[in-house]
């Protein structure tokens, strides 16, 4: 069915916000996600975290900072412990505002 999970870390925990079903639908989610998020709080900071994905991020990294207009923008590997847990193919996005 090729599910997707989209993932947060709320307050320490990783916590299911919802399921989409392609891989495409979860990038753009995982945007509107954060623009959603972000409404009037300004400046905003991004950065992908990709686990051996780095086109996908690269990718994800210029739609979200296309559509959020950050002032910076970084883009990372997840670290080994992150990528045991998520396996290869995890995308990312990660965001603060205010700083």
């Amino acid at each position: 069915m090729n599910i997707k999970p989209i993932l947060e870390l709320r307050e320490g925990r990783v916590e299911a916000v919802e399921r989409v079903r392609t891989r495409k639908r979860s990038l753009e989610r995982l945007i509107e996600l954060a623009d959603e998020r972000t409404k009037g709080k300004r400046p905003i900071h991004l950065a992908t975290l990709h686990a051996n994905a780095l086109c996908e991020a690269t990718e994800l990294l210029n739609m979200a900072n296309e559509t959020l207009g950050a002032v910076e923008c970084l883009l990372s590997e997840v670290s080994p412990v992150v990528g045991t847990h998520t396996g290869p193919g995890t995308v990312g996005l990660a965001y603060m505002t205010g700083i």
